[in-house]
């Protein structure tokens, strides 16, 4: 059989430009949280922990925001409603009903030569499901409470334990340090990194294309 070879489009190419951009301002609040619960900011705990789920609230909001961005090919993702709507929860929501393999899928990546492949991980990674979880636990973390919680916690001081914001953390980490997006078709794919190189450079999305038979 013969096939075609193909190139990005310009569409592909200004979303995986854009989604770079996304990837470095995850990258931004990802420093952000690491440096508030480090101390190195020297909030206080309360502050420390708003602040970090502020931080967690954007990151799913910036993963949700990259997944409409990786599927502008669905025509339906254009919607007027959808391009303006913000919140992760309904994005993914609206995703799921469009195209079911929607969600990045986390991968170690190896690179040689001529050649790049990659095996999917298995655990570690923020889920499509936890994505939903944390969005929800971060609104609840962002409100004051209501007189009835404050009179039945008392006044008591929060230990310094962020241990649940590390682990949030963490899987987001794993899941954008290096992930594959198929399109709905399968036939394009971004192979998506957080960093080039452990060296610290900047995010990079490479396009991949299957060829098309003739």
């Amino acid at each position: 059989m013969v096939t075609t070879a193909r190139t990005p489009t310009k569409q592909q190419l200004d979303a995986s430009s854009l989604y770079v951009d996304l990837l470095e301002e995850a990258k931004v609040r990802i420093a952000g949280i690491d440096a508030a619960i480090s101390g190195r900011m020297g909030l206080p705990v309360l502050l420390t922990r708003e602040f970090s789920y502020l931080q967690l609230r954007m990151l799913c909001e910036v993963i949700a925001l990259g997944c409409l961005t990786a599927h502008g090919e669905i025509r339906a993702s254009q919607a007027a409603k959808l391009q303006k709507e913000y919140a992760a929860d309904k994005i993914i929501g609206r995703l799921e009903e469009l195209h079911s393999n929607f969600y990045p899928h986390a991968i170690r990546l190896s690179i040689t030569p001529g050649h790049a492949h990659f095996d999917r991980l298995d655990s570690g990674f923020l889920t499509k499901a936890e994505l939903i979880k944390l969005y929800g636990k971060c609104g609840d973390q962002l409100h004051r409470g209501s007189l009835k919680k404050l009179l039945a916690t008392g006044r008591r001081t929060q230990p310094p334990n962020f241990a649940d914001i590390a682990g949030w953390t963490n899987k987001i980490i794993t899941l954008l340090n290096q992930h594959h997006i198929a399109s709905f078709d399968n036939l394009s794919h971004f192979i998506c990194m957080l960093k080039r190189s452990e060296s610290g450079d900047h995010a990079a999305v490479a396009i991949a294309l299957s060829p098309l038979p003739e």
